[in-house]
């Protein structure tokens, strides 16, 4: 295809999952568009470094933090943007359509692909139909369809993780200092957001299924992977389990990456860690209640769902005043055991 748009910028405000369930759309850009630079805006730092930091495809991440800043300096950072003469500019899918498009159309891109709703934007030239039943993976590449670029109809897995040589040598060396070598590897995702908190599995269902784990699989460790605010969370689990677990706190995010892609199995709700453990080589069980799987379920070869029809259902573009304080019957009905006749079911 012709390089008709050299410089293009992406506007992706959503958390770690949805950085990385827009990977395979990153790809087909620069696959079709080999020679364009590629900057991406996103709305935190931190797991979007981690995330795409190391990724060759893109040349910047842009970062403003628009509810802490006035007016003027609002101003001033649209305006840098608009000096950059962007050819392009993309809305992931899922984002605040007024908020991300206007903000597209600010900074002056010649052209603005976008998602719409029952009626197109007017000053949109390359819109697709909303389908909110569609994953996001999908999504994000029919985006790319309004450019004439041709996508194949299966859904691809995201691309992977990038880890550096420097994090894949911090995995072998946490490992053999530990004494680890031998042993069987489980990872626990424990904790998400403050914002995420109603998507979460129970804590003590981790625990139980810890100790079925090590009751039934002797040479089996477990890592407990959390937040520095999880810290004593982290501890918690870890006191329950004893000396079989070992608490994986305060590491960067490709250092994390690195140890999932050690485990054998790694256990996590529906949270950011879950989509890159779905990257690495480790068999994900990621564990869904409220939210849907089918839209932002993490894709890849050694992915297994677990999920309970909910009442009470979390949907990104449909439900934009969801109350995240409601209790979810739907993630107390998958038990432990549950979750364990799966991990048997692997370790075969």
């Amino acid at each position: 295809m012709k390089n008709i748009f050299k410089k293009i910028l992406i506007i992706n405000t959503g958390g770690i999952g949805d950085l990385i369930m827009f990977t395979p759309a990153l790809q087909a850009l620069k696959n079709n568009f080999s020679s364009s630079t590629i900057d991406i805006f996103v709305s935190y730092t931190t797991g979007a470094t981690g995330v795409l930091g190391g990724h060759k495809v893109i040349n910047r991440i842009l970062f403003f933090d628009f509810q802490k800043s006035n007016f003027f300096n609002k101003i001033e950072f649209i305006y840098k943007l608009r000096k950059e003469k962007y050819d392009l500019a993309i809305v992931a899918s899922g984002l605040n359509p007024f908020k991300s498009n206007l903000f597209a159309f600010l900074i002056g891109a010649k052209n603005r692909a976008c998602e719409y709703g029952k009626f197109k934007w007017t000053f949109y030239n390359h819109q697709v139909k909303l389908n909110g039943n569609q994953h996001k993976i999908d999504a994000n590449l029919n985006l790319l369809k309004s450019l004439g670029i041709n996508i194949e109809n299966s859904t691809p897995p995201p691309v992977t993780f990038d880890t550096a040589n420097g994090d894949k040598k911090f995995a072998s060396q946490f490992i053999e200092k530990n004494n680890l070598e031998s042993k069987i590897l489980i990872g626990f995702s424990i904790g998400s957001g403050t914002a995420q908190q109603f998507k979460l599995w129970p804590n003590e269902n981790f625990v139980e299924l810890g100790k079925k784990i090590l009751d039934r699989y002797p040479d089996a460790l477990i890592f407990i992977f959390g937040s520095l605010g999880e810290k004593d969370l982290c501890s918690k689990i870890q006191n329950e389990l004893k000396e079989k677990s070992i608490s994986i706190i305060g590491k960067t995010l490709s250092q994390v990456a690195a140890l999932i892609d050690r485990c054998r199995i790694f256990v996590s709700s529906d949270t950011g860690l879950s989509h890159i453990a779905a990257t690495t080589n480790a068999d994900l069980i990621a564990v869904f209640g409220p939210t849907i799987p089918e839209r932002t379920g993490p894709v890849g070869p050694r992915v297994h769902i677990i999920s309970e029809k909910c009442r009470y259902r979390y949907h990104d573009i449909f439900t934009p005043k969801y109350d995240v304080s409601r209790e979810h019957q739907c993630l107390k009905k998958i038990t432990p055991e549950i979750v364990f006749n799966k991990v048997k079911e692997i370790l075969k």
